[in-house]
Parts: C-alpha cells; structure tokens; sequence
C-alpha cells in the first residue's frame, strides 16, 4: 500500500479508536456515575443497575495511547500525556465510585464527569489552535500557560462533550436497568440531550464566525493523488468550513449529530429505549466526525507558529512502520472491537447490592416491581 494512501487508513482508524473509546466513555458514566446519582437522589435505592462494562474505556484509552505514540511520532509525549491524564481520571472515577457512600453521589458525580468534559476541550484547543513553536531539531515548544487552555471556548465544547456522554449513558441505563430506573434516567437523558443541542448550535456558530481555521495549500502536487508533495499550512480557513465546502456530502456529519439528539428526545419521550440509545450513540460518533472532517489533514494546529502546525502528512511515521502497525491492527482491533460489543450487550448486572442498601422483603417487592415494569 501507497505511504501516502497509509496516512489516511492510519487517520481514518484512530478516529474509530476515539469514538470507540467515547462510547465505552459513556457507558462508563451512565453506571458508575448516573447511577449512584441518581439512587442518592430518589432516597430509596433501587436493587439492580446495568454494570459497567469490564476496563472498556481503559483498555480504549491504552490502545490509543500507543496508536498515537507510534503513528503519530512527532507528537512526542504530547499523546502520552493527554491520554495518561485521562486515564488517571477515569481510575480515579472507578475508586470514587466503589468507595462512596449513597449520601457522597454528588462526589461521583463531579469525578466521573471530568474526563468528559476535559476530552471536550481538548478538542476545543485543537480547534482553536495551540501556542505550540519548533526550531529545528529543538522539539516542540509550549508557550501558553496552563489556565489558557481554559478559554471561553473550550468551555463550551467540554459542555458539548459532556452533554452528549450523559445522554448516551443515561440511554444505556435505560436500555439495561430495571424498570424502576427507566423514568429517571429518562429524565436525565432528556436534560442531556436539550443541553446538547443548544451548547453544540452555539459552538457552530461560534467558529463560523469567530474562529481562524487553519488549511493545507499544495505546492507542488506528488506522484499520487493521496497527498500533496510540498505543501504549506496557512491560517486563511475562517470558521474550519473549507472542507465542508469542497466536500458537500460532509455536512451530513454535524446533521446527523443534531438528528441523533432529537430521534433520541423523541424516543425517550414516548417510552422507546432502544431508539433512544441508538440515537445517543448516533451522536457521539457524528460529533467527533465533524471535528475530524473540518480539521483534516491538520492533527494540531498551532496559534503561533502556523508553520508549526501538525499535519497529516508531516506528523506519521515511516512507510514500514506504518504497514507493519496496520498488519497488527488488522488483528486486534476486530478483536477489540468483538470483546467491546459482547461485553457491553450482556443483559443487566448488579453493580449496587440490595443487601446493603434495603431489607429482605423491600427487596423482593422492588424485584417483582421491576420485572413488572420493565420497558423494552
């Protein structure tokens, strides 16, 4: 395969590990944080909840990590240390989670949704444009200052991030509790999702704009048609909409993302569980498509050095490293892929125990409630 035609597989499948890995996310938080929250809430714990499946986000997180590292070598530790510092909030939701108390789910809640809302702006800084520099062989420099990073933007987009990972995960909850926790997380779904449409409607708006997007001009054009030979990066794409300008067929992305937000309101509103899911889920992956779609071939942008800035073609690895990593994906990531699915389509789990939180016949009462009451 073509060095150049690898760029963009190697592209294509490291946007389908970040969805993959928002979606584990989501279910993440819809039973280790929704969950609790919502039995503190009610006063009354219900008996039975979907459990969280087993290290999915983790072991998403992990294959990124190294997908990122080896692919992308010029982003350094760059990859590393965002990632790292997601996964370290995601173990520190788990510890929270199992240590809290029914009365601390306000706790759980705030820990368990920082990784949400920090992979959100993250992606708000990408778009935005880091104040990244490099001098020949001196490596990447950061000029910025921590609390930079927190722009009024980037805000917004960690709200965007954050709604849409509540909705998906309260969907899930609704799909694989009980009856009881149907009407609840319904609720919160519903929240979730109005919340989502206004704060991503703002953010559109908000970069076409005011926001100075970036853009790969040819030079001089190589002997394929995958990839320009010697190229420039130059800071003349206002709002990120050349792409969606050149490619029309891309704007189906962000309305899919709107359209899946509103089939998943509707269906919520009139007792339709599965549809809700699958139009939570439709969300989570039209989002990052958009996100990916207006920046390629950019990968990170840079605010004050634009020749700076990461791209596709610049930022990956050799011929043979890149096969070689495509040999080996082509292996696991099927399997990966397998084992997410199964483990995430189990039937419902108890990840709060009744003896603990109710007596022995309120228990069986809820039991029976619950079977009674159960919303395909």
């Amino acid at each position: 395969m073509d060095h150049e035609l690898l760029k963009i597989v190697w592209w294509l499948l490291i946007g389908v590990m970040l969805i993959s890995f928002m979606l584990g996310e989501s279910l993440d938080v819809g039973a280790r944080v929704l969950v609790p929250w919502l039995s503190g809430r009610s006063g009354d714990p219900l008996p039975q909840a979907p459990a969280a499946p087993a290290h999915i986000n983790l072991l998403w997180l992990l294959a990124l990590s190294f997908t990122l590292a080896l692919v992308w070598p010029s982003l350094g530790g760059l990859a590393c240390l965002m990632t790292g510092l997601l996964g370290l909030l995601v173990l520190l939701r788990r510890s929270a989670s199992q240590a809290a108390r029914p009365r601390q789910a306000w706790r759980v809640l705030a820990v368990g949704l920082l990784p949400a809302v920090l992979l959100g702006g993250m992606l708000g800084n990408v778009l935005l444009g880091l104040p990244l520099s490099r001098c020949g062989q001196a490596g990447i420099q950061f000029h910025g200052s921590v609390g930079g990073l927190f722009s009024p933007f980037a805000l917004l987009t960690g709200v965007v991030s954050l709604a849409m990972v509540c909705q998906f995960g309260a969907a899930w909850v609704m799909q694989r509790g009980g009856g009881g926790w149907y009407q609840p997380a319904s609720r919160v779904a519903g929240v979730a999702g109005v919340m989502f449409l206004a704060s991503f409607i703002v953010a559109a708006i908000w970069l076409a704009t005011n926001a100075r997007g970036y853009s790969v001009w040819a030079v001089e054009r190589s002997a394929t048609l995958c990839g320009p030979g010697t190229w420039v990066v130059l800071a003349n794409n206002p709002g990120w909409l050349d792409n969606f300008q050149a490619w029309p067929a891309a704007v189906l992305a962000p309305l899919f993302a709107l359209s899946g937000t509103v089939i998943s309101l509707f269906a919520c509103a009139n007792g339709r569980s599965s549809l809700a899911l699958l139009g939570s889920g439709l969300t989570v992956g039209a989002v990052l498509c958009s996100v990916g779609l207006a920046l390629f071939p950019l990968i990170l942008p840079s605010s004050v050095q634009v020749s700076a800035s990461m791209t596709l073609w610049s930022a990956a690895g050799d011929e043979r490293t890149l096969g070689t990593l495509l040999i080996v994906a082509s292996v696991l990531l099927p399997m990966l892929l397998a084992y997410t699915l199964g483990v995430s389509l189990k039937g419902s789990h108890l990840l709060i125990e009744p003896s603990k939180r109710v007596g022995k016949r309120q228990r069986h009462a809820l039991c029976s409630i619950q079977g009674d009451e159960r919303i395909a």
